[in-house]
């Protein structure tokens, strides 16, 4: 791949199929058949946990609820006081990639301030790898070591997954 070149990973059937796959290991794991609290980080997380959400509710009978999380805490925890009351949900938080961790990391640690379940799960659309902060993609659409000149982009338009793309410096 020369530099400036740019790589569709995925087109909309792709995503589609690694989302059915995730959505179907998220409700094996599932085991309490618990409801799932689904937190979708900014605009591209929210969108991989829209349609997690869609493939999700006839399987657990619309006991899946769809959170749009950002990292400022004050944006988030009105929805996280009314999870944290809750017994014996199933949170997963839900990003398009995961690079170094840090988002997923400053995630985790806004939900834990509010939410004490058991256990806390992560899913995302693309793990990269490199990771600098101790953080595991326990469900996720693609497997991708990249070089850290490359930059993956997951294409989102109308809060619809369109595409993920790998571009080259």
């Amino acid at each position: 791949m020369s530099s400036g070149s740019e790589l569709v990973l995925m087109n909309r059937d792709r995503i589609s199929r690694s989302l059915n796959r995730m959505a179907h290991e998220i409700a094996e794991h599932n085991v309490d058949d618990a409801p799932i609290d689904l937190f979708g980080i900014g605009e591209r997380g929210y969108a991989v946990a829209k349609a997690l959400e869609d493939i999700l509710n006839p399987i657990f009978n619309d006991k899946v609820r769809l959170s749009h999380f950002t990292l400022k805490e004050k944006n988030s925890h009105h929805t996280l006081e009314e999870i944290e009351s809750q017994k014996n949900h199933y949170p997963v938080i839900v990003d398009d990639v995961i690079f170094s961790g840090e988002t997923m990391f400053q995630a985790l640690k806004i939900i834990s301030n509010y939410v004490k379940p058991s256990e806390i799960h992560t899913a995302v659309l693309i793990d990269r790898g490199h990771r600098k902060f101790p953080i595991k993609a326990e469900f996720y659409g693609m497997e991708l070591p990249t070089k850290l000149d490359e930059h993956v982009a997951v294409v989102v338009e109308n809060q619809q997954l369109q595409n993920v793309k790998l571009t080259k410096y």
